[in-house]
């Protein structure tokens, strides 16, 4: 019990931070978008200590365990798809998608995933397409299509620093 209400801290800090940590060089809408994948991808950690691998949906992700715990991501973003800010959140489990474990709602567990921001319309405010997987590092291309993993600097895509 001790251990899921400091997780459930844990997480909620973490949050906050996510959100703080955007470069301000980026646009609002690209900056939502990096700071949704960032919450995404803490969550994600969280959760894989607390059920022994990743959620398999943002759905997965905004449900707490246990009654009177927090939830894992905020519920505005408790949809796949979610359109925040002029970018579609996913998230999806990475290939191969075989189940792992359940979780503590008896779902099956990923071993891995990938979540992406793309803008829904590219414009001056949403150029960029980011993802991440659950090596936490956000990558984004210039191109207006995710990145896929494995990821690796080119012309079009690179790490956000």
């Amino acid at each position: 019990m001790a251990r899921t209400i400091a997780a459930g801290f844990t997480v909620v800090a973490v949050l906050a931070l996510a959100q703080v940590r955007v470069d301000r060089s980026e646009s609002g809408a690209q900056a939502s978008a990096i700071g949704t994948l960032r919450a995404i991808s803490s969550a994600q950690s969280a959760y894989a200590v607390v059920n022994g691998g990743y959620a398999r949906s943002l759905e997965t992700l905004s449900e707490a365990c246990r009654a009177g715990s927090s939830a894992f991501l905020s519920p505005d973003i408790s949809t796949d798809p979610t359109v925040k800010h002029g970018y579609e959140i996913r998230l999806d489990p990475a290939p191969p998608a075989a189940a792992s474990r359940p979780d503590c709602h008896g779902q099956p567990t990923a071993p891995a995933y990938y979540a992406t921001a793309v803008p829904v319309q590219r414009s001056t405010a949403a150029t960029r397409a980011f993802a991440v997987d659950q090596n936490q590092v956000i990558w984004y291309s210039d191109t207006g299509v995710a990145p896929t993993p494995p990821f690796h600097e080119t012309s079009t895509v690179r790490p956000v620093r």
